[in-house]
């Protein structure tokens, strides 16, 4: 399945033009940056200063809550204090439900976001079997309901962007799809099919979930089903319900970061559960890397690499000691500086002993009585003999090489593939691509061996260091086409596991501690979400291998959230419904008691243990 213009090299997708106000979105111009005020539309002076925050960060859109008619009236209010103030910025209405608020704002505003699970047909959580007929009568309802949109927007110049959210599926959509990324593509691909049938290309379409590889998964699929058709509309990216902090930060840069790797995307959200304008450095930051890159960067021939998307590391043995998801390497001189509770999950140590004239050396931990080391050598030293045949002739061998080392050690590797483990070292500047390369490679020589990738993390700047993992190797990680990894700080970097781990955890390869999604607040929220957000990790950090979503209402909340243990939603002012799974087991619980209630809960399913640590209330 093809799904970008060469995956073994960084190249755009080259996406059509679309003008979004005085800003030009897709065909190679900058990837655009964007955030959503938090603020209740109608209260104009609030929703204008905040906008006024996200711009002067740097945002090319703002986009605002539009519930129902009065706030998308409102919008021309809101526009008029922003012209006022000298901003004259294109603004986003963001709708849910009702098509009539939809062609209000596209009166007013650049772009309307709707979302093909409850623009018409809706997901209200009801068996309702369609039949062929009456699937294909509800598709023509959505699309005579378009035609008023299409025609104001044509007549007022504005955008669309078809917005599939993984939790907001359609009750029809799920019974012929299922809840997954095949059914959130083809949601939008109706959608678009409707806009396209009516020469309507003033498109930009978004693929979101709160899971990593879900959005991943979704965009790629999504542009595979575009190529296929013709189509180049161009794509809005971001993780929804990322969180706040470092957590909120990786997830996003994993997400957005391994997509941008591929060409794909020509606008993002990082969705933190911060105030909004923290939203766009960070984003700035991760879109920087790519701004100034040029096609075809890779000084090796890898072009025309037939490799099928996220098909995991179907080709490497994954024999002890690689059996768990992801191998995690440290140096031997860091390991005193790993937190505690992180110290047991490393899995290997890299023992440096070329200053006492032996080889360096890799030992796996908790192996038992006989340790289980193994030799580091340099690919060169097995390609020139100058290993001696004793070291060949026995031991496990880590062998370090770059992508050219390989022909010269493939009658090698055939012969020892029980004993040896590849250490990539990348050397151009776009190592996803080298990894990818080395996989198709393994698998056309028939070559069975385990695969670490080695990366070096240069800075002491948590972003810096976030964005770096994500685009490689995290790229390579949501690929599943690696057994491991192996960080390298360098002097100037402080050796920061913990994000390591984190990193791991937002792709779902290594549980470390209890995993938190919440929304980043809109103008439906009616408590201080990013206090509860806070509040909630130091209290249940501890529970390893449980999901805990945070919700700022009842509208999306619930859906969003739909592969979590537990949910904390805001049901109405100083009100929370508290869930388990899908369902609000303990409605209307005053937001004072939430948190204990929720404890209560998690100890009636017995998944409740103590933490061995105090906490102090924020």
């Amino acid at each position: 399945m093809k799904y970008c213009i060469d995956p073994a090299n960084y190249e755009r997708f080259p996406s059509r033009e679309v003008k979004i106000g005085d800003i030009i979105l897709g065909a190679g111009n900058p990837i655009r940056l964007q955030s959503m005020t938090t603020t209740p539309t109608l209260d104009t002076m609030a929703t204008v200063a905040q906008a006024i925050k996200i711009f002067d960060a740097g945002a090319d859109f703002v986009r605002i809550t539009t519930p129902g008619i009065a706030e998308a009236e409102n919008l021309s209010e809101i526009k008029k204090q922003l012209a006022l103030a000298g901003y004259n910025k294109p603004l986003i209405a963001d709708v849910h439900f009702n098509p009539l608020v939809a062609e209000t704002a596209a009166r007013i505003v650049e772009k309307v976001r709707i979302n093909p699970g409850n623009f018409v047909d809706r997901k209200r959580n009801t068996a309702v079997n369609y039949s062929e007929v009456e699937y294909r009568a509800e598709l023509e309802l959505i699309h005579r309901r378009l035609l008023p949109l299409i025609a104001i927007c044509r007549e007022y110049g504005t955008a669309i962007r078809v917005g599939s959210n993984h939790g907001s599926l359609s009750d029809r959509i799920v019974q012929r799809y299922g809840n997954t990324v095949e059914g959130m593509v083809e949601a939008a691909i109706e959608f678009i099919s409707m806009f396209v049938a009516e020469s309507f290309y003033r498109l930009v379409i978004s693929m979101k979930a709160s899971d990593v590889n879900t959005t991943v998964r979704a965009c790629r699929l999504l542009n595979a089903r575009m190529l296929e058709r013709g189509w180049n509309f161009p794509q809005h990216l971001g993780v929804t319900e990322a969180g706040e902090g470092e957590d909120g930060r990786i997830k996003s840069a994993m997400g957005i970061g391994a997509l941008l790797n591929d060409g794909i995307g020509d606008t993002i959200r990082v969705s933190l559960t911060e105030a909004p304008e923290n939203e766009i450095p960070f984003a700035r930051l991760l879109t920087s890397e790519f701004n100034n890159r040029k096609a075809k960067i890779h000084t090796l021939p890898l072009h025309q690499l037939p490799y099928e998307a996220y098909s995991g590391n179907n080709t490497n043995l994954l024999s002890d000691p690689f059996a768990r998801k992801c191998v995690i390497i440290a140096e031997n001189q860091h390991f005193k500086n790993i937190p505690g509770f992180l110290q047991s999950e490393i899995d290997m140590l890299a023992y440096n002993n070329e200053n006492h004239g032996k080889t360096p050396y890799i030992q796996k931990l908790n192996s038992g009585s006989v340790p289980d080391v193994y030799n580091v050598i340099e690919a060169s030293a097995i390609s020139g003999q100058a290993v001696s045949p004793v070291a060949l002739a026995t031991g496990k061998l880590m062998i370090v090489m770059c992508l050219t080392d390989l022909q010269k050690i493939k009658a090698f590797l055939l012969k020892n593939t029980d004993r040896c483990c590849i250490v990539l070292q990348t050397i151009t500047q776009y190592p996803a691509g080298e990894v990818r390369y080395l996989y198709k490679a393994l698998k056309d020589f028939g070559i069975k061996v385990p695969v670490i990738v080695k990366y070096t993390i240069s800075s002491s700047l948590s972003d810096k260091n976030i964005i770096e993992s994500a685009l490689y190797p995290g790229s390579v990680l949501v690929d599943r086409i690696v057994n491991g990894i192996w960080p390298v700080f360098l002097p100037q970097a402080a050796p920061d596991y913990s994000s390591v781990f984190s990193m791991l955890q937002s792709l779902g390869l290594r549980y470390t501690r209890a995993e938190f999604i919440s929304c980043p607040a809109c103008g439906r929220t009616n408590y201080d979400i990013e206090t509860i957000v806070k509040q909630v990790k130091i209290r249940f950090s501890h529970l390893k291998g449980i999901k805990i979503a945070v919700m700022g209402c009842v509208v999306n909340g619930p859906g969003e959230m739909n592969d979590a243990d537990y949910g904390y939603v805001g049901a109405q002012k100083g009100m929370v419904h508290l869930y388990c799974g899908q369902k609000a087991v303990l409605k209307n619980v005053p937001e004072n008691k939430a948190i204990e209630a929720l404890i209560g809960l998690i100890k009636e399913n017995g998944d409740w243990i103590e933490p061995n640590y105090s906490y102090e209330p924020i």
